[in-house]
């Protein structure tokens, strides 16, 4: 049986971006009418027929919205939903369920389950289309997603330390942050500024991926600013892995004649000359025990605190806390 039926392009390659869709359904017939209707539209479609495979499909083409039928042999929409939801890589992805069952029951049920919508069969494909856009356009704005680099901002990132230290869960929280990137972002302009937030956004989600983990969480706090939640185990290989690869990265971001020498020049307010060294990434690490902190804001301000301590050393580097939180911390 043919599980995935991939469109001639690979994920994202094309020169202008062209919105994926996923669409998950065990009945053939509706599988092709569904891609004729969303390719005429524009969309860029891959279909999978085996509910088992739409989890894989999804962390492979990473698609802008995803249509699932609930029905699908020996899994359910509602459980392909989950696992979605429980991965970091595809958490955010806007869900659509397309199901025959068109009971009003139904319909809210699913939808407070954490469904973006609910399309019934037989459908009218003008609807669908536009019903398709507008998730994906309510997506962006309400999920709080940072405009940069697509990843979840602050709300989605303090309601994920919010549920860990509800569950007491034992976690590990990495708090990345650029160094000198106020300098750079003066010298060559926010553009180039944001090629570098990008870059670090970049290694980030790969290094998570290469030590996948059902407990990874990202997000971009906002600036140069950026949150890992992952497992203790993990957090200083991915710390290390993190700032080698910056570090490997940076230097193709600069002039030739600043990167050959190592630094930018600009004049300060009294007219002297400030010489800033190449760009790098400071990582503080707290592992928060099961009871150890009050609320997510006490552990963000720990691990501030700790990242702190990390910029006032030269270079790329992290610094693990190992002291117990003191008392306004808990």
């Amino acid at each position: 049986m043919t599980v995935t039926h991939k469109p001639d392009t690979a994920p994202h390659s094309a020169l202008v971006h062209r919105d994926i869709a996923l669409v998950v359904d065990d009945d053939d017939q509706v599988l092709r009418l569904v891609k004729r209707v969303l390719e005429r539209a524009g969309f860029e479609v891959v279909t999978v027929s085996d509910g088992l495979a739409a989890h894989e499909a999804a962390v492979e083409w990473r698609p802008d919205i995803i249509l699932l039928d609930l029905m699908l042999g020996e899994t359910t929409g509602d459980q392909i939903m989950a696992a979605l939801r429980e991965d970091f890589r595809t958490r955010l992805i806007p869900v659509v369920f397309l199901t025959v069952r068109d009971s009003l029951k139904d319909k809210v049920e699913h939808l407070l389950s954490g469904a973006d919508d609910y399309v019934t069969k037989p459908f009218i494909p003008e609807e669908l289309v536009a019903r398709l856009r507008a998730v994906m356009t309510r997506s962006t704005t309400a999920r709080g997603l940072s405009p940069l680099t697509g990843m979840s901002g602050n709300a989605d990132i303090l309601r994920e330390i919010s549920r860990r230290l509800v569950q007491h869960s034992r976690f590990a929280v990495l708090y990345p942050d650029i160094d000198a990137f106020k300098s750079y972002n003066d010298h060559y302009g926010f553009l180039r500024g944001d090629d570098v937030i990008k870059t670090l956004a970049t290694i980030i989600l790969e290094v998570l991926e290469e030590h996948h983990s059902g407990q990874h969480f990202a997000g971009h706090v906002g600036g140069d600013d950026f949150v890992i939640l992952t497992e203790p185990s993990l957090a200083e290989v991915i710390a290390t892995e993190i700032t080698r690869r910056f570090d490997e990265a940076i230097p193709a971001l600069y002039d030739p004649v600043d990167r050959d020498r190592g630094w930018i020049e600009s004049e300060e307010r009294n007219g002297a000359m400030l010489r800033t060294p190449l760009v790098s990434v400071s990582i503080g690490i707290v592992i928060a025990e099961p009871g150890s902190y009050s609320s997510p804001a006490a552990v963000a301000a720990r691990a501030s605190e700790v990242k702190g301590v990390a910029k006032r050393m030269p270079g790329s580097k992290w610094v693990l806390d190992r002291r117990r939180p003191p008392e306004r911390f808990r």
